[in-house]
């Protein structure tokens, strides 16, 4: 029993140094985040053919794994930078929903998930107290619509809530 409780938290140590070696920052969390949101914008892609969107999302997805590589007073302009692109990616696969067919809603759903993460990001990690409490109360503006009928409207509050979270920071 003893023995089994030893070899969990050594593998969940490990696991977790694996994960850290991979991100400059050494922020489990952080990094689990950011990688998910690569995760999103690579399945986001997959479902694009040649379009200017495709574009936008994958230069958008450089600057979310960018992030990895930051660390220390880098790491905030590496989340600005990665939201900006996201936010610009939202707009246009937005705007070229009409040939995307039934794959718009989808690829909207994953550029979402990538820009919530970038956010939830920037409100764990920003330095300035002040400035991580704004970021925080942008955010909660933004969940009690994450349920709606239409999830349409929850991905613009969550836009909306990005470019003033740019402003904030």
């Amino acid at each position: 029993m003893i023995f089994s409780r030893i070899i969990i938290l050594v593998t969940v140590l490990i696991i977790s140094d694996a994960i850290a070696d991979e991100c400059a920052s050494g922020k489990v969390k952080l990094c689990e985040i950011i990688r998910d949101a690569h995760t999103s914008n690579q399945d986001g892609l997959k479902l694009m053919d040649g379009e200017s969107a495709k574009a936008a999302l994958d230069s958008a997805d450089g600057l979310v794994v960018a992030v990895l590589e930051a660390e220390g007073s880098e790491l905030i302009a590496a989340l600005k930078k990665a939201l900006e692109a996201e936010l610009g990616a939202y707009v246009q696969v937005k705007a070229e929903c009409p040939t995307l067919g039934g794959k718009c809603k989808e690829v909207l759903f994953e550029v979402g998930y990538a820009l919530l993460g970038l956010i939830m990001a920037i409100a764990d990690e920003h330095p300035d107290v002040k400035t991580m409490t704004n970021v925080e109360d942008t955010l909660e503006t933004v969940y009690p619509h994450m349920f709606d009928a239409d999830p349409s409207q929850y991905r613009d509050k969550l836009y909306d809530a990005g470019k003033k979270i740019l402003e904030i920071i």
